[in-house]
């Protein structure tokens, strides 16, 4: 079995992603900051619907897969926050995602390279 992985937002795109990898036997963490959202997959109830979810969600459940607003020491991370558009100036706000890699342990170092990459595209 793979080390654990940790999905960082559990939107449209990072919760279908770690039930993906928890019913595929991958040991997966989903972090939030939504203590709610968190409460809210805990007690086993999705927080969006989409075709094939519950399913998905009930063979997730069945492999351990965790919810929790901490971030883990995982042997990987998938980081699934909004980057918001602006149209105008054609960049991107990677506010979200700085927020996120400040949060994982030992990994400050990735921030400097996000924040100077995104500040100079």
């Amino acid at each position: 079995m793979m080390n654990l992985v940790n999905v960082i937002g559990l939107g449209y795109i990072g919760l279908p992603t770690a039930l993906m990898l928890a019913s595929s036997h991958v040991e997966v963490t989903g972090t939030d900051y939504n203590q709610e959202l968190v409460n809210q997959l805990n007690a086993g109830q999705l927080t969006f619907e989409e075709a094939g979810m519950e399913e998905l969600f009930q063979q997730a459940f069945s492999e351990g897969i965790r919810f929790t607003n901490d971030y883990q020491n995982a042997e990987m991370y998938i980081i699934a926050v909004p980057t918001p558009y602006d149209k105008a100036s054609k960049k991107i706000d990677a506010s979200y995602v700085e927020k996120a890699i400040k949060g994982m342990p030992g990994r400050s170092d990735y921030l400097y390279r996000i924040h100077h990459i995104s500040r100079n595209n």
